[in-house]
Protein backbone atom coordinates (compact mmCIF):
# COMPACT_ATOMS: atom_id res chain seq x y z
CA UNK A 1 0.00 0.00 0.00
CA UNK A 2 1.09 3.46 -0.89
CA UNK A 3 -0.41 6.96 0.73
CA UNK A 4 1.24 9.95 -1.06
CA UNK A 5 1.21 13.33 -0.25
CA UNK A 6 1.64 16.53 -1.96
CA UNK A 7 3.49 18.29 1.11
CA UNK A 8 3.91 17.93 4.97
CA UNK A 9 1.62 20.76 5.77
CA UNK A 10 -1.26 19.86 4.11
CA UNK A 11 -1.82 16.39 4.36
CA UNK A 12 -3.86 16.07 1.31
CA UNK A 13 -4.14 13.33 0.19
CA UNK A 14 -2.49 13.67 -4.23
CA UNK A 15 -3.37 9.73 -4.43
CA UNK A 16 -4.06 6.57 -2.69
CA UNK A 17 -4.35 3.06 -4.11
CA UNK A 18 -4.87 -0.61 -2.29
CA UNK A 19 -4.20 -3.53 -4.20
CA UNK A 20 -4.20 -7.09 -3.23
CA UNK A 21 -1.60 -8.44 -2.40
CA UNK A 22 -0.53 -11.78 -5.15
CA UNK A 23 0.46 -14.55 -2.74
CA UNK A 24 3.00 -17.36 -4.25
CA UNK A 25 3.40 -20.61 -2.36
CA UNK A 26 6.43 -21.83 -3.33
CA UNK A 27 7.38 -25.75 -1.63
CA UNK A 28 11.13 -26.19 -1.60
CA UNK A 29 13.30 -29.76 -2.67
CA UNK A 30 13.08 -30.33 1.73
CA UNK A 31 8.83 -29.48 1.71
CA UNK A 32 9.68 -26.66 4.06
CA UNK A 33 6.92 -24.01 2.61
CA UNK A 34 7.92 -20.66 1.65
CA UNK A 35 5.61 -17.88 0.89
CA UNK A 36 6.85 -15.00 -1.83
CA UNK A 37 4.11 -12.26 -1.57
CA UNK A 38 4.27 -9.62 -4.76
CA UNK A 39 2.22 -6.27 -3.95
CA UNK A 40 1.58 -4.06 -6.93
CA UNK A 41 0.33 -0.77 -5.70
CA UNK A 42 0.47 0.96 -8.94
CA UNK A 43 3.34 3.80 -10.21
CA UNK A 44 3.43 6.40 -7.78
CA UNK A 45 4.85 9.95 -8.46
CA UNK A 46 5.89 12.63 -6.23
CA UNK A 47 6.81 15.50 -8.18
CA UNK A 48 6.42 18.52 -5.81
CA UNK A 49 8.78 20.16 -3.23
CA UNK A 50 8.37 18.60 0.25
CA UNK A 51 6.02 16.06 -1.42
CA UNK A 52 6.12 12.24 0.56
CA UNK A 53 4.65 9.20 0.50
CA UNK A 54 4.06 6.26 2.47
CA UNK A 55 5.05 2.59 1.43
CA UNK A 56 3.30 -0.32 3.90
CA UNK A 57 5.29 -2.94 2.13
CA UNK A 58 3.95 -6.40 3.80
CA UNK A 59 0.48 -5.08 3.85
CA UNK A 60 -0.50 -5.47 7.41
CA UNK A 61 -2.41 -1.94 7.30
CA UNK A 62 0.78 -0.40 9.07
CA UNK A 63 3.02 2.10 7.47
CA UNK A 64 6.72 1.28 7.30
CA UNK A 65 8.50 3.85 5.30
CA UNK A 66 8.13 7.29 4.20
CA UNK A 67 10.21 8.49 0.89
CA UNK A 68 10.48 12.16 0.43
CA UNK A 69 11.43 14.86 -2.16
CA UNK A 70 13.27 17.69 -1.52
CA UNK A 71 13.35 19.60 -5.08
CA UNK A 72 15.21 23.18 -5.44
CA UNK A 73 15.45 23.79 -1.85
CA UNK A 74 17.52 25.54 0.48
CA UNK A 75 19.04 28.45 1.49
CA UNK A 76 20.61 28.40 -2.60
CA UNK A 77 17.58 26.66 -4.00
CA UNK A 78 19.69 24.11 -5.13
CA UNK A 79 19.50 21.19 -3.64
CA UNK A 80 17.34 18.61 -4.60
CA UNK A 81 17.09 15.23 -2.69
CA UNK A 82 15.27 11.81 -2.00
CA UNK A 83 14.81 10.65 1.06
CA UNK A 84 14.16 7.66 2.91
CA UNK A 85 12.95 6.91 6.86
CA UNK A 86 11.26 4.36 8.24
CA UNK A 87 8.46 5.27 10.19
CA UNK A 88 9.59 2.81 13.25
CA UNK A 89 13.05 2.94 13.53
CA UNK A 90 13.12 -0.10 15.73
CA UNK A 91 11.35 -2.61 13.68
CA UNK A 92 12.60 -1.32 10.15
CA UNK A 93 15.62 -1.20 9.14
CA UNK A 94 17.03 -0.92 5.41
CA UNK A 95 19.84 -2.87 3.58
CA UNK A 96 22.66 -0.20 3.37
CA UNK A 97 26.30 1.00 4.89
CA UNK A 98 28.16 3.45 6.06
CA UNK A 99 29.96 5.98 3.63
CA UNK A 100 31.94 8.54 4.30
CA UNK A 101 30.48 9.78 7.36
CA UNK A 102 26.98 9.02 6.95
CA UNK A 103 25.01 6.17 6.82
CA UNK A 104 23.63 5.49 3.10
CA UNK A 105 20.84 2.96 1.61
CA UNK A 106 21.65 0.48 -1.51
CA UNK A 107 20.91 0.44 -4.60
CA UNK A 108 20.27 -3.30 -5.27
CA UNK A 109 20.23 -5.19 -8.34
CA UNK A 110 17.42 -8.09 -9.26
CA UNK A 111 18.66 -11.29 -7.36
CA UNK A 112 20.67 -9.90 -4.14
CA UNK A 113 20.04 -10.97 -1.23
CA UNK A 114 18.21 -9.45 1.59
CA UNK A 115 19.19 -11.65 4.89
CA UNK A 116 20.21 -11.42 8.43
CA UNK A 117 23.77 -11.05 6.69
CA UNK A 118 23.16 -8.02 4.70
CA UNK A 119 24.47 -4.80 5.88
CA UNK A 120 21.91 -2.86 7.30
CA UNK A 121 21.55 0.58 7.42
CA UNK A 122 21.51 2.79 10.37
CA UNK A 123 20.09 6.14 9.46
CA UNK A 124 22.52 9.28 9.53
CA UNK A 125 22.94 9.27 12.91
CA UNK A 126 21.93 7.61 16.29
CA UNK A 127 18.87 10.54 16.21
CA UNK A 128 18.32 10.68 12.86
CA UNK A 129 16.62 7.68 11.54
CA UNK A 130 16.58 8.90 7.42
CA UNK A 131 19.04 8.60 4.45
CA UNK A 132 19.62 9.84 0.86
CA UNK A 133 18.96 7.80 -1.65
CA UNK A 134 19.56 10.48 -4.07
CA UNK A 135 20.98 14.37 -2.98
CA UNK A 136 22.40 16.52 -5.39
CA UNK A 137 23.88 20.79 -5.40
CA UNK A 138 23.39 22.55 -8.45
CA UNK A 139 23.11 19.13 -10.62
CA UNK A 140 25.93 17.45 -8.97
CA UNK A 141 25.52 14.22 -7.48
CA UNK A 142 26.67 13.24 -3.26
CA UNK A 143 29.29 10.75 -4.60
CA UNK A 144 28.20 8.59 -2.12
CA UNK A 145 24.86 8.51 -2.85
CA UNK A 146 23.95 5.26 -4.60
CA UNK A 147 20.96 5.93 -6.69
CA UNK A 148 22.33 7.40 -9.64
CA UNK A 149 23.29 7.01 -13.41
CA UNK A 150 21.73 4.27 -15.40
CA UNK A 151 18.37 6.12 -14.25
CA UNK A 152 16.59 2.96 -14.54
CA UNK A 153 14.98 1.02 -11.29
CA UNK A 154 16.23 0.27 -8.35
CA UNK A 155 15.47 -2.23 -5.57
CA UNK A 156 15.64 -1.51 -1.84
CA UNK A 157 16.07 -3.88 0.46
CA UNK A 158 14.16 -4.03 4.06
CA UNK A 159 14.24 -6.03 7.01
CA UNK A 160 10.99 -5.28 9.41
CA UNK A 161 10.96 -7.17 13.30
CA UNK A 162 8.03 -7.44 15.25
CA UNK A 163 7.34 -9.71 18.32
CA UNK A 164 10.74 -11.59 17.13
CA UNK A 165 9.33 -12.63 13.77
CA UNK A 166 11.72 -10.70 10.86
CA UNK A 167 10.17 -10.55 7.39
CA UNK A 168 12.74 -9.35 4.36
CA UNK A 169 11.98 -7.78 1.58
CA UNK A 170 12.03 -5.01 -1.31
CA UNK A 171 10.69 -2.08 -2.78
CA UNK A 172 11.32 -0.67 -6.21
CA UNK A 173 11.69 2.45 -7.19
CA UNK A 174 12.90 4.95 -9.65
CA UNK A 175 14.50 8.21 -9.66
CA UNK A 176 14.38 10.98 -12.56
CA UNK A 177 17.14 11.94 -14.37
CA UNK A 178 17.07 15.56 -13.41
CA UNK A 179 16.32 14.26 -9.29
CA UNK A 180 13.39 15.90 -9.59
CA UNK A 181 10.84 13.58 -8.89
CA UNK A 182 10.30 10.26 -7.69
CA UNK A 183 8.28 6.89 -8.79
CA UNK A 184 7.38 4.03 -6.62
CA UNK A 185 6.56 0.44 -8.49
CA UNK A 186 5.54 -1.98 -6.01
CA UNK A 187 7.37 -4.08 -3.37
CA UNK A 188 7.79 -7.99 -2.28
CA UNK A 189 8.72 -9.45 0.83
CA UNK A 190 9.34 -13.46 1.79
CA UNK A 191 6.68 -14.06 4.99
CA UNK A 192 8.34 -17.03 6.29
CA UNK A 193 10.34 -16.08 9.20
CA UNK A 194 13.65 -14.90 8.96
CA UNK A 195 14.13 -16.10 5.17
CA UNK A 196 16.77 -15.10 2.63
CA UNK A 197 14.92 -12.90 0.01
CA UNK A 198 15.95 -11.41 -3.26
CA UNK A 199 15.62 -8.01 -5.25
CA UNK A 200 13.15 -8.40 -7.77
CA UNK A 201 12.24 -11.95 -6.88
CA UNK A 202 8.07 -12.45 -7.48
CA UNK A 203 8.14 -9.36 -9.65
CA UNK A 204 10.43 -10.85 -12.32
CA UNK A 205 8.13 -13.59 -13.22
CA UNK A 206 4.45 -12.04 -13.18
CA UNK A 207 5.03 -9.57 -16.23
CA UNK A 208 5.19 -10.80 -19.65
CA UNK A 209 8.39 -10.25 -21.53
CA UNK A 210 9.68 -6.10 -21.99
CA UNK A 211 9.54 -5.08 -25.01
CA UNK A 212 12.83 -4.31 -25.66
CA UNK A 213 12.98 -3.80 -29.58
CA UNK A 214 15.36 -6.28 -31.57
CA UNK A 215 15.89 -8.44 -28.24
CA UNK A 216 15.27 -11.84 -28.33
CA UNK A 217 15.78 -15.55 -27.39
CA UNK A 218 16.10 -18.90 -28.07
CA UNK A 219 16.26 -22.08 -26.11
CA UNK A 220 18.82 -24.99 -27.22
CA UNK A 221 19.16 -28.56 -25.37
CA UNK A 222 22.39 -27.05 -23.65
CA UNK A 223 21.94 -23.26 -23.23
CA UNK A 224 20.42 -20.35 -24.14
CA UNK A 225 20.76 -17.79 -26.51
CA UNK A 226 19.98 -14.41 -26.01
CA UNK A 227 20.79 -11.80 -28.80
CA UNK A 228 19.81 -8.17 -29.14
CA UNK A 229 20.81 -4.97 -31.48
CA UNK A 230 24.82 -4.30 -32.34
CA UNK A 231 26.15 -1.67 -30.61
CA UNK A 232 24.37 -1.14 -27.51
CA UNK A 233 26.02 -0.79 -23.83
CA UNK A 234 27.35 -4.08 -21.62
CA UNK A 235 24.62 -4.94 -19.71
CA UNK A 236 24.09 -7.17 -16.38
CA UNK A 237 22.22 -10.17 -16.88
CA UNK A 238 21.36 -12.96 -14.09
CA UNK A 239 19.46 -16.61 -14.05
CA UNK A 240 16.68 -16.74 -10.93
CA UNK A 241 15.23 -19.91 -10.03
CA UNK A 242 11.44 -20.45 -8.57
CA UNK A 243 12.98 -20.63 -4.98
CA UNK A 244 14.46 -16.66 -5.70
CA UNK A 245 18.04 -17.80 -5.84
CA UNK A 246 20.04 -16.40 -8.13
CA UNK A 247 22.10 -19.30 -9.47
CA UNK A 248 23.80 -17.11 -12.56
CA UNK A 249 24.81 -14.05 -12.85
CA UNK A 250 27.20 -12.08 -15.61
CA UNK A 251 27.48 -8.99 -17.98
CA UNK A 252 26.29 -9.07 -21.84
CA UNK A 253 28.29 -7.24 -23.32
CA UNK A 254 28.49 -8.01 -26.96
CA UNK A 255 25.74 -8.73 -29.30
CA UNK A 256 24.94 -12.23 -28.42
CA UNK A 257 25.52 -14.26 -25.08
CA UNK A 258 25.13 -18.35 -24.93
CA UNK A 259 23.94 -18.66 -21.07
CA UNK A 260 24.81 -22.38 -20.43
CA UNK A 261 22.08 -24.68 -18.90
CA UNK A 262 22.94 -28.33 -18.55
CA UNK A 263 23.84 -27.36 -14.58
CA UNK A 264 20.42 -26.59 -14.06
CA UNK A 265 18.11 -28.97 -12.64
CA UNK A 266 15.35 -29.46 -14.38
CA UNK A 267 12.34 -26.56 -13.56
CA UNK A 268 10.75 -23.26 -14.28
CA UNK A 269 13.71 -20.41 -14.38
CA UNK A 270 14.18 -16.12 -14.89
CA UNK A 271 16.17 -14.96 -17.23
CA UNK A 272 17.03 -11.21 -16.27
CA UNK A 273 18.72 -8.16 -17.57
CA UNK A 274 19.13 -4.77 -17.00
CA UNK A 275 21.04 -1.78 -19.04
CA UNK A 276 20.26 2.09 -20.28
CA UNK A 277 17.68 0.79 -22.24
CA UNK A 278 15.45 -0.37 -19.86
CA UNK A 279 14.69 -4.02 -17.94
CA UNK A 280 14.25 -7.02 -20.12
CA UNK A 281 13.00 -10.94 -18.85
CA UNK A 282 11.26 -13.91 -19.81
CA UNK A 283 10.76 -17.13 -18.11
CA UNK A 284 12.03 -20.21 -19.57
CA UNK A 285 11.92 -24.22 -18.63
CA UNK A 286 14.53 -27.05 -18.16
CA UNK A 287 13.46 -30.90 -18.50
CA UNK A 288 15.12 -34.35 -17.10
CA UNK A 289 17.78 -34.88 -19.50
Amino acid sequence: MVRAWSTFCTFAPEMTKIYAALALVIASATSAWAQYVYIDFSDTTVSVNQGFADVDFNQDSIADLRFTLLRDTGTTGLISAVLVSPLDSARIQVVGQQRGAYYYPNRLAVGDSISRSSSLWQGTSPSAYYGYLDYRFNGQHDPYAQWQAPYSDGFLGLRRNVNDTVINGWVRLEIAADGKSFTLKDAGYQAADDSVMFAGHVWIGLDADRDLKGYTWRQHSDRLEVLRPAGQSPRSFGVVDALGRLVLRGTWAGDEVAVPTTFLAPGAYWFVSEGVEGAWHFGFRTEVR
